[in-house]
């Protein structure tokens, strides 16, 4: 079963490796759809580059510091929602109101408060605090009534309570809400990065093979995002199935 499951695998790589061939010979044009050797040409000549790798630190430490910040605040305010019905509701329509923001009005907004450094984090942070929230809070609230009960007869310390009962119960709540955040974190930097424009970074690179019609170079990062998204969901996961 494992096998033709590779089989499959591999198989549908070489079906969509062999359409992008396809269609690339029947537009013809590099700038409207470049050949997939082209792109994995421009990719290498990309990641030969020592200004390439200056750009993507900076773009992964953006990612870094926004995906703790917003860990760091969502656990605070979910555990509080979660044991604090009156705190819950009174966050509601703030949560809500940060959930349905639009992220391109979002980031025009960012650029007009913030440095261009700045941006991509502030607008991430609100994109993905909410889903790390939600799933915070959700899971304080599903623990085990009857230990808590328990814990409150034994007159067990609140912090007790926090990090022997609450935290270990929603382990897989946390690590469920990194899983989802991640990749968005990573999308929300980048889209951030193509209109604020930081000194650093591939979404810089991005606008900047966008603006010079260098489609080749334009999917040659869209690559190079693809993978880094892949090994971003592979690490989260390995550590979801520890």
């Amino acid at each position: 079963m494992k096998n033709k499951k590779i089989i499959y695998l591999i198989s549908g790589i070489i079906i969509f490796i062999a359409a992008w061939y396809l269609i690339a010979v029947k537009i013809n044009s590099e700038i409207v759809f470049p050949n997939i050797t082209d792109i994995l040409k421009k990719f290498i000549e990309i990641i030969s580059e020592k200004s390439f790798y200056k750009d993507l630190l900076s773009s992964l430490l953006r990612v870094f510091i926004t995906f703790i910040l917003s860990f760091l605040l969502a656990f605070i305010l979910g555990i509080l929602s979660g044991i604090s019905m009156p705190i819950r509701y009174i966050l509601i329509p703030i949560i809500n109101f940060i959930r349905t923001i639009p992220t391109i009005p979002l980031i025009l907004v960012a650029i007009i408060w913030f440095n261009n450094n700045t941006v991509p984090i502030f607008v991430s942070m609100l994109v993905i605090f909410p889903i790390m929230y939600d799933s915070i809070t959700n899971g304080i609230i599903n623990v085990d009534k009857k230990l808590i009960e328990m814990s409150l007869s034994y007159n067990v310390s609140f912090k007790t309570q926090i990090l022997n009962l609450y935290i270990p119960y929603i382990k897989p709540y946390i690590l469920t809400a990194a899983s989802q955040s991640m990749g968005i974190t990573w999308k929300s930097i980048l889209a951030a990065e193509i209109l604020a424009l930081p000194a650093l970074g591939i979404g810089t690179k991005l606008y900047e093979s966008h603006l010079y019609l260098d489609s080749v170079g334009l999917f040659a990062y869209c690559l190079i995002a693809i993978i880094f998204n892949g090994i971003f969901e592979i690490i989260i996961r390995l550590n979801h199935d520890k």
